[in-house]
């Protein structure tokens, strides 16, 4: 791994990772939003997705922090295994706008489990980049 690539991808995707939990901050804030503003009125379709637009734009940026996290992970040289693993985050970000906004309610409702697989797979390669690297 080249040290300024190694540097580069450790800060990339930690900041995914926390990316992500502010992602579930976002996506209760709209829920209660739509919530509150339901109990003052009625909320229309306009309502509603105003109510989700951070959460959707934070997506849309941990879409492109991802993709570049996986081109520096290249960089990096880490292994194949963490590589694909990388390679994973954006391909799930984009399955998750899918989930979002197709289906039925059950297909739905795979946004938020999926949510959850992010954020073990992001926690997971956070750690292992900030974690110290071992020498014989």
């Amino acid at each position: 791994m080249t040290s300024a690539a190694r540097t580069l991808y450790r800060y990339l995707i930690a900041l995914f990772a926390l990316g992500v939990v502010a992602q579930f901050f976002l996506a209760g804030v709209g829920a209660f939003r739509v919530q509150h503003n339901t109990a003052h009125g009625s909320v229309g379709d306009k309502g509603f997705e105003q109510a989700f637009d951070p959460h959707v734009i934070l997506g849309s940026i941990l879409l492109l922090v991802g993709l570049l996290a996986f081109l520096t992970a290249l960089a990096a040289r880490p292994g194949r295994n963490q590589v694909l693993l990388v390679l994973a985050l954006p391909v799930l970000v984009v399955l998750q706008s899918i989930f979002a906004h197709a289906g039925p309610p059950w297909f739905r409702g795979l946004h938020v489990v999926v949510a959850l697989v992010i954020l073990g797979l992001a926690g997971r390669l956070a750690a292992a980049a900030w974690r110290p690297a071992r020498t014989l």
